[in-house]
């Protein structure tokens, strides 16, 4: 019977070599036929990279992969040796059959590129990254090879901000050891920001009529920050809201309509006015060119009334405790 079946798969995979663990052609079988078609020019990384594809019979994420540098853009420092980047092409998850390529999840992801310090000690160094790893690139203009990480955080499962926060933690310190674990503390903790549609929109006055309120704007776009942790709220998270909430009629700033509370992870968020350029620094990188001295020097007037607000009313938001550092 099994060699009937053997005769049968091996009729169908003809031009395809079949698998002797697998008995049919797996995922292994398409990675090592391709193996003639690309190559690191570093034996020891052509090996590693060949022996994960090699184990990853049934598995396709226990593969991984040589990804032309090409394959990315927009690539910005985090610091001296990782990056941010798009990776056009994104990662495998499954082979088509019909088209005879890779099934790719995540066109266009966001990835960090991390420098590995020495190609020969590649698994070893990539040991940390693994559950995380997509493959290995290499920057010609500089000629360093690259570990290509995917940016999900898990306990957010998405690009949070404490991802952005913890590869800076060894480039600075404050000098003392217990004000820079309360920084990092902070920065770990730092919640995302996402944008929402507000079905009822915010409140601009009572009608009496209806006994009811207001509304200025429905399926309004707004902000929500989210603060990680923030299941059981502290005295200290609500004064910050409540600080925040004190200079909610100067024009500088951002403005907060109210409360709410993701219903899966449990986390409260503030409700903020959507900020259509994003931050001041993408609209400054996107727009600079196109601004003149007027507006510039706008920006800089809302920022120091910002500041001056904050040592006027003792407002320390966690936010500025980030930047000093």
């Amino acid at each position: 019977m099994d060699s009937l079946i053997n005769g049968i798969k091996k009729l169908f995979n003809s031009d395809e070599e079949i698998c002797e663990i697998c008995n049919y052609t797996c995922y292994t079988k398409r990675f090592q036929q391709n193996f003639i078609n690309w190559s690191s020019n570093n034996d020891v990384i052509d090996n590693f990279i060949k022996n994960t594809q090699l184990s990853a019979h049934g598995d396709v994420k226990k593969a991984l992969g040589w990804i032309p540098y090409y394959k990315f853009y927009d690539i910005e420092d985090i610091t001296k040796d990782r990056y941010y980047a798009n990776w056009i092409d994104g990662n495998m998850i499954d082979w088509d059959s019909e088209n005879q390529n890779w099934k790719r999840e995540g066109r266009h992801m966001i990835v960090e590129l991390k420098k590995l310090n020495d190609p020969k000690s590649i698994e070893q160094e990539a040991m940390d990254e693994m559950s995380d790893l997509y493959g290995i690139t290499w920057d010609r203009k500089t000629k360093t090879y690259l570990m290509v990480v995917s940016e999900i955080c898990k306990k957010c499962n998405v690009n949070c901000a404490a991802k952005l926060f913890q590869p800076n933690f060894k480039n600075w310190t404050s000098g003392n050891n217990d004000i820079d674990k309360f920084i990092q503390d902070t920065q770990l903790r730092f919640g995302n920001v996402y944008k929402a549609n507000w079905i009822d929109g915010n409140m601009i006055y009572w009608n009496s009529k209806n006994k009811d309120w207001r509304r200025k704007v429905q399926n309004m776009a707004v902000a929500l920050k989210s603060l990680n942790n923030t299941k059981n709220v502290t005295l200290e998270y609500m004064n910050e809201i409540t600080l925040y909430n004190n200079r909610v009629d100067d024009d500088v700033y951002i403005r907060l309509y109210g409360i709410t509370q993701d219903p899966e992870t449990k986390d409260y968020m503030m409700v903020l006015d959507y900020a259509e350029s994003g931050s001041l620094r993408h609209y400054l990188n996107v727009s600079y060119n196109e601004l003149n001295w007027e507006s510039k020097i706008n920006c800089l007037y809302c920022i120091a009334s910002g500041l001056e607000n904050i040592h006027k009313n003792e407002l320390i938001l966690e936010i500025y405790i980030l930047v000093i550092w």
